[in-house]
C-alpha cells in the first residue's frame, strides 16, 4: 500500500461509538407472546420454553399466562416482565 493511500485512510477514519443509554433507556421491560398450538400439551410446552428462556435472562422475571381453547386448538399467552430492559433484550435475542 502506498504511503499516500495509507495517510488518506487514517485521515478519514470515523468513530462508530454510541452511548448505550441512548438505546436502552429502561423504558421497556415487558413483552407479550402469543401462540396457537394444535393441542393443550403443545401449548404448555411452548409456555415452558418461554419460561426457560426468560429465566436464563433474569432471576427476577415475572410471567403471567393464560391458556384458552380456540377454534384452531389452544392459544397460550404470556406476559413477561423483566427487572430491566437489558434482560428483555437478551430474552428477545434468544428467541431468534
Amino acid at each position: 500500500m502506498s504511503k499516500k493511500l495509507t495517510e488518506k485512510i487514517h485521515e478519514s477514519a470515523a468513530c462508530c461509538c454510541v452511548d448505550v443509554g441512548s438505546i436502552i433507556d429502561n423504558s421497556e421491560t415487558s413483552t407479550t407472546l402469543t401462540a396457537v398450538c394444535d393441542t393443550e400439551t403443545e401449548a404448555k410446552t411452548q409456555l415452558a420454553q418461554w419460561q426457560e428462556h426468560a429465566e436464563k435472562a433474569s432471576d427476577t422475571v415475572t410471567i403471567n399466562h393464560k391458556l384458552e381453547p380456540v377454534e384452531q386448538g389452544f392459544e397460550v399467552t404470556a406476559d413477561i416482565t423483566f427487572s430491566c430492559q437489558a434482560e428483555l433484550l437478551i430474552f428477545q435475542l434468544g428467541q431468534r
